[in-house]
Parts: C-alpha cells; sequence; structure tokens
C-alpha cells in the first residue's frame, strides 16, 4: 500500500527563479506586513532571518508588497526581487522555486521582528 500524499506540509514563503515571492497569511501576520511594505532577508551567524525593511514605503521599491488579488480582505502578499531570490535559490540549491517553512518570529536587536527562514529545507510539491 503507498499513500498518495507523500508530504502535508505546505510552504510558508516560495521564492521563485522569475523575481515572485508569496508570502503566506501566517507570514503576513507575524510580521504585521501590510500592502506596501517591503521585505529583506539578512543572514546573521549562519541564520537567514526574513523581517521588514521598510513600513509604508513611499513610491517603487523592491521586495514591495501588494495583495495577491483585490478582494475585501486579502491576507495572502506577493513581492518582487530578482536579487533577493536568486540569492535564496543559490543558498537553497534549487535553481527553479524554492517552497520553504519559516521558524517562529523572534525579536531581533537591530532587526525587530523577524522570522527565522528554513532555508536547507525545500517542501517539494
Amino acid at each position: 500500500m503507498t499513500s498518495i500524499l507523500d508530504n502535508t506540509r505546505r510552504p510558508d514563503i516560495t521564492f521563485h527563479s522569475s523575481g515572485r515571492i508569496d508570502i503566506t497569511a501566517r507570514v503576513a501576520k507575524a510580521l504585521a506586513l501590510q500592502p506596501g511594505d517591503t521585505i529583506d532577508i539578512a543572514r546573521d551567524t549562519g541564520e537567514y532571518y526574513l523581517y521588514v525593511k521598510h513600513r509604508n514605503a513611499v513610491g517603487r521599491h523592491e521586495a514591495q508588497c501588494a495583495p495577491t488579488y483585490k478582494g475585501r480582505t486579502c491576507n495572502n502578499l506577493r513581492a518582487h526581487s530578482k536579487r533577493l531570490c536568486q540569492a535564496v535559490l543559490k543558498v537553497n540549491g534549487n535553481y527553479l522555486e524554492a517552497r520553504l517553512p519559516v521558524g517562529e518570529p523572534i525579536s531581533h536587536p537591530s532587526l525587530g521582528t523577524a522570522l527565522p527562514l528554513i532555508i536547507k529545507h525545500n517542501i517539494p510539491r
């Protein structure tokens, strides 16, 4: 007998080689992300942290969050940054797509609230 669902874990954030970053509602809520905020990834002692670089950034910015659809309530966000995606894909070892889980939010002294990315664990489709 074989199982149809080998892996039931769903990713929290997905980085695509095109530069598209899909952010789930869980991540957006943990970081209190709103449309217009910009995200970034910092490396500290071998760990990678996702954090909010700018809140309510005015103008056009790289990795600026936008809702995935124009509904009444949209909790999933999307950002675009080719440089950020290429850096994550290079570290992950997969050059098409990185579907990653994140850890529990931490309070980092210089970043504020940040989420540790489990960057070496790519969740299969």
